[in-house]
């Protein structure tokens, strides 16, 4: 399931900083989100924290909680989910609730429920995001975009507790919220992704190729036909026209996908490797697995790097089974043995590991 986790968190400073204080102020925080649009989180987290410090110095609650949204944002952008819940909710506890840091909170409280979804507490997102929710009719917020990311990420919710109508119900209003302004056009094709996911999961194959289509237009009109975000529709598609048989429809997409990504400024390991995957099972599909051999060998060398992100371990171990199949069938015997046993080891040390949150 797609869906957008950040929404940067960027206000008015209210009037507890001297001028001085908050022109420093905004020079740390500004060079830390120009670190992130850079994708330098590491970086980005560094200045944000001098940032939070300049902050804390100075007494400016509401300038520290916008410091704590952004840091979790950063954590989320790594996916570490608990120190990102962490930040959001130390950011929370600075916006009581004032008028003038309402917005503020309903962001934050969106982006925690986003979390919340990631590390499966499905029950505890739907509080944040109900809460997200109600700020922006109880006080008329005017944010379409942002009513549209909490109508995205409830529809989510919804989609992994298996409740499609109410997914459907809330992924649909989100495309209407995001067609009406040209801000939301992010939400937009999001929505549409989501909705397509859907669809597809239905096999209501004709309407989830619809919604990913007018994504995809929807995101070649705002960011051009080159940006790496079209990777994950171009993605969409390619499974979908593998589940329909359209397998040189398929190939067709997760080569323009796999392009994408090749000449991205920034590289995405996991949508490469799923990329690489998705064009190795066209030419499985198709029975040509000296052509699928190469990219799965690709796919395998990242997923080894990958298997320490514990919410794609599942991913990596399909990656090298099916890598494992194809050299059996190309009578590789000796190496598809070997990569089969790097795939068991990891489905083992899935049996043994527990998460933090499991074991409190």
């Amino acid at each position: 399931m797609a869906y957008r986790m950040s929404v940067f968190v960027g206000f008015i400073l209210g009037g507890e900083f001297l001028f001085g204080q908050a022109t420093n102020y905004w020079k740390l925080r500004e060079n830390g989100l120009n670190e992130i649009r850079m994708g330098h989180y590491s970086q980005a987290e560094a200045w944000i924290r001098l940032s939070l410090e300049s902050a804390r110095a100075n007494n400016g609650e509401y300038a520290s909680a916008l410091d704590y949204a952004t840091l979790g944002d950063i954590y989320q952008a790594k996916q570490q989910f608990t120190e990102a819940e962490q930040a959001y909710r130390k950011a929370v506890l600075m916006l009581p609730g004032q008028h003038e840091q309402i917005h503020a909170r309903a962001i934050v409280l969106r982006n925690l429920g986003a979390v919340l979804t990631a590390e499966a507490r499905l029950d505890d997102a739907l509080v944040a995001l109900n809460e997200a929710s109600k700020l922006t009719r109880k006080h008329e917020l005017n944010d379409l975009t942002l009513s549209a990311e909490i109508l995205n990420s409830l529809g989510v919710v919804y989609f992994n507790q298996g409740e499609m109508r109410k997914a459907e119900t809330s992924f649909i209003a989100a495309t209407r919220v995001g067609s009406v302004s040209s801000n939301a056009t992010n939400a937009l094709d999001v929505a549409l992704t989501n909705l397509g996911s859907l669809y597809q999961r239905r096999r209501q194959y004709k309407k989830a190729e619809a919604a990913y289509k007018r994504s995809l237009e929807v995101t070649e009109t705002r960011l051009g036909n080159s940006h790496s975000s079209l990777s994950v529709i171009l993605g969409k598609l390619g499974w979908l026209y593998i589940a329909t048989r359209r397998y040189k429809e398929a190939e067709a997409h997760f080569q323009r996908s796999l392009a994408i990504l090749e000449k991205a400024e920034l590289s995405d390991e996991r949508l490469t490797m799923q990329t690489l995957q998705g064009l190795a099972m066209t030419y499985i599909n198709e029975h040509d697995e000296t052509r699928a051999e190469p990219l799965l060998a690709r796919a395998a060398e990242i997923a080894r790097r990958r298997v320490v992100q514990p919410a794609e371990t599942a991913e990596v171990i399909e990656v090298l089974e099916t890598y494992s199949k194809v050299l059996y069938d190309l009578r590789k015997p000796v190496e598809a043995q070997r990569v089969q046993e790097e795939a068991r080891r990891i489905r083992a040390s899935m049996t043994f590991t527990v998460r933090v949150s499991e074991a409190k």
